[in-house]
């Protein structure tokens, strides 16, 4: 009896369309994508769902950074793509993609791109065409993170489309956030790219942007708190890098900065796993600002329910107040503000008198 054993595809990046093809294929007219499908699909069918990982995972860190570049894997990881430096050749080239397609590959990315940059004799030039290659033209998910986290050592403009691109889908987001941010205008870049994304890689993203200008700051406080996981996740960042109690001290505002407002502010109320409504220290005079203005602009039941919300905060238990009049807040601002929510949702407007 013949017994079969399995043998490497000669090219496993051949006969399948790349990842970035597929993304490109799928990303809508609104430069979001239409399916979080890839080519390599098939090979994770029976695996727990990958994207989810990302959760674990971090822009700064991709792997363990305290793992010894010398393991196993980390050292033929080295040892393959200094060589494929060295030799751009489709033996070499074949050798690399195999050891980084296999799972355990990721974990190596940290000590690996360590330990790369030390080695004598590496040709760094002909590794970013390689890595240029990888995230460009490879068909598996690991293989395509390994080209972005390399492309992350260079910051040449010259990939920054390519980049962008493949972190439009969230497998991918961390690693093309990471190689955004070694180019100049990275803050745009990862604000752009946090526009197409509304699950997880919107929440890393918007964690690590920096709000340098106002149109990112008027992104944040409309916009970016929302995503599919969860708008409690980025509320209370939000409010801070948008700066939302400035925000709220113009005279006026805008429809959409009010709605804004009122979400991220019964999305604290509600609380979760990230910070809520008790963290946010400006929590007391942002609610005064909000009903003042919502003593103009909530004309109907639709936009009652972040007053509402405000309403049910107020009217907790005495116990937990308690807490709360050592943290900043005022007996009179909160009877103030009850005030005003009950006036509000009545359909009648009192005179504000805020608490100081």
């Amino acid at each position: 009896m013949l017994h079969h054993t399995a043998v490497a595809p000669l090219y496993p990046w051949a006969g399948k369309p790349s990842a970035y093809d597929m993304i490109v294929l799928r990303t809508g007219q609104d430069g979001k994508l239409k399916s979080q499908a890839l080519p390599d699909d098939d090979e994770y069918a029976d695996k727990p769902e990958r994207r989810e990982a990302l959760r674990q995972q971090d822009l700064e860190d991709i792997g363990p950074i305290g793992a010894a570049w010398d393991d196993g894997v980390a050292k033929e990881l080295t040892r393959l793509l200094a060589r494929l430096s060295r030799d751009r050749n489709v033996r070499n080239r074949r050798a690399a993609y195999l050891a980084l397609m296999r799972k355990d590959s990721l974990d190596a990315i940290s000590p690996a791109l360590q330990a790369l940059h030390k080695l004598p004799g590496l040709n760094a030039g002909n590794l970013y065409e390689e890595a240029l290659w990888m995230a460009r033209h490879s068909v598996h998910r690991n293989v395509v993170k390994f080209g972005l986290a390399l492309l992350s050592q260079y910051g040449s403009e010259r990939h920054r489309e390519l980049t962008f691109t493949l972190g439009k889908h969230e497998e991918f987001t961390l690693y093309a956030a990471s190689a955004l941010m070694s180019m100049d205008q990275s803050s745009k870049s990862l604000c752009e790219l946090a526009r197409c994304v509304d699950g997880w890689g919107r929440i890393y993203l918007v964690e690590r942007l920096d709000p340098e200008t106002q149109e990112i700051r008027d992104w944040l406080l409309r916009e970016g708190f929302r995503n599919r996981i969860g708008d409690g996740l980025l509320a209370y960042t939000c409010a801070l890098k948008g700066d939302l109690e400035e925000a709220l001290q113009a005279d006026t505002i805008d429809p959409s900065l009010y709605e804004g407002a009122g979400g991220i502010l019964a999305a604290l109320i509600a609380g979760g796993p990230a910070e809520d409504i008790d963290d946010y220290e400006q929590a007391m005079p942002v609610i005064g600002e909000y009903l003042r203005h919502a003593e103009r602009m909530c004309a109907d039941a639709a936009r009652l329910a972040p007053v509402r919300a405000i309403e049910r905060f107020l009217e907790q238990d005495e116990r937990v107040w308690k807490k709360r009049y050592g943290n900043g807040w005022t007996p009179e601002a909160r009877q103030a503000y009850l005030a005003m929510c009950r006036s509000i949702a009545e359909g009648g407007v009192v005179d504000r008198t805020r608490g100081g």
